[in-house]
């Protein structure tokens, strides 16, 4: 006999149906106590709870979101123009294949894969002996990163001359699947905004087969005496218009700020061009031919002193909040343009509802409900 439990998922939801819409739920009331925690805490320096309420509601907005496209300050009927991390990823997680997504955060891998772009030397110390190691690293200055590490987290320089145990750096990165390359520089004048960091562009590129369209770019800097450039690590982000490689818009960074000028070098951000431009864009979309099935992909390169382009690191699921950051403006319309002409549908249809259970909150904010 069929439980009344089961008859009622039977006759209202599959069960899968049910678990999803619970998830979201909760996510959205994990999304919510974190913003109340943040205006709580004196963190949040703009908008309030009830205009944050709605964002969160109507399209998923993280609070950061909220804040660093500065919603609180736009028309609401602006809002929708954004597209927000979570609607990506649930686009990424019905078009990007598993397979395609271990290749791309797998730092071996990928530089295996795309070694026709990648002329930099690296090494991964748990396929050689110590001495290999030992003497690859005191032959130059070398970065060392996670190999499935994103957003520039846990990365650190080694320097040729430092004073380094040397066997227990080898040790640290045997254990913790840690890789070393060599340490980059570019070009002179990218370099004069932040020498400390290497200063990358970001290309974001929507392909299939051999089509392949930009939806947008980004050119990253460095800040004080961080040595990557992610806006996650406190990194200042421009916009690059993708006809000419003109920085058409002053920086700006994850928390709001806009700066006309890099704040440690003085030099002025709008109006930069992006050197060898159209070397990076031919760069970018022959790599994107590599893998046909990588849909979606975020290319970090960066110009060398030469003029050569230096792949560093692909991104199966780059985020949108970077880029939309910079631009002060969603890519929504232009997402939903090129899924139209390289995919043949519209991949905003893909993103799924919030379930019908907008957040509650019990406590002092209450009135703002």
């Amino acid at each position: 006999m069929t439980s009344i439990r089961n008859k009622f998922i039977i006759t209202r939801y599959p069960y899968y149906v049910y678990r999803e819409m619970k998830k979201k739920k909760e996510e959205k009331e994990m999304f919510w106590k974190n913003a109340v925690r943040q205006f709580e805490e004196g963190n949040a320096r703009h908008g309030n709870l009830k205009d944050y309420k709605d964002a969160l509601n109507r399209y998923r907005f993280l609070y950061e979101e909220y804040d660093a496209y500065k919603l609180w300050n736009i028309d609401r009927k602006r809002w929708g123009e954004f597209v927000s991390e979570r609607e990506i990823q649930c686009i990424y997680r019905k078009t990007i294949q598993q397979d395609v997504a271990r290749c791309f955060t797998d730092k071996v891998r990928e530089l295996e894969l795309f070694g026709k772009f990648v002329h930099r030397k690296w090494m991964n110390p748990r396929a050689v002996v110590f001495d290999e190691f030992r003497g690859f690293v005191e032959s130059a200055d070398c970065i060392a990163k996670p190999r499935g590490g994103t957003q520039g987290q846990q990365v650190f320089l080694v320097k040729e001359n430092e004073d380094t145990a040397l066997k227990d750096l080898y040790d640290f990165c045997c254990e913790h699947n840690v890789i070393v390359e060599e340490y980059l520089r570019a070009c002179k004048e990218i370099e004069e905004f932040h020498p400390q960091s290497l200063n990358t562009v970001r290309v974001f590129t929507i392909s299939k087969d051999s089509k392949v369209e930009i939806l947008d770019s980004e050119f990253r800097m460095g800040i004080h005496e961080n040595v990557v450039d992610n806006a996650h690590c406190g990194g200042i982000l421009a916009s690059i218009d993708i006809e000419t490689g003109v920085l058409h818009r002053n920086g700006a960074d994850m928390l709001g700020n806009e700066y006309v000028v890099h704040p440690d070098s003085g030099k002025t951000i709008k109006g930069f061009v992006i050197p060898h431009w159209a070397e990076i864009v031919r760069v970018c979309k022959e790599a994107a031919t590599f893998v046909p099935e990588a849909i979606f992909a975020g290319w970090d390169v960066c110009v060398r002193p030469d003029g050569q382009i230096e792949l560093i690191e692909v991104n199966a699921f780059p985020g949108v909040m970077g880029l939309q950051t910079a631009r002060q403006q969603g890519l929504k319309s232009r997402l939903q343009q090129l899924g139209e002409e390289i995919l043949g549908y519209n991949p905003l249809k893909l993103i799924s509802v919030w379930s019908r259970s907008y957040v509650k909150y019990e406590g002092k904010y209450d009135h703002f409900f």
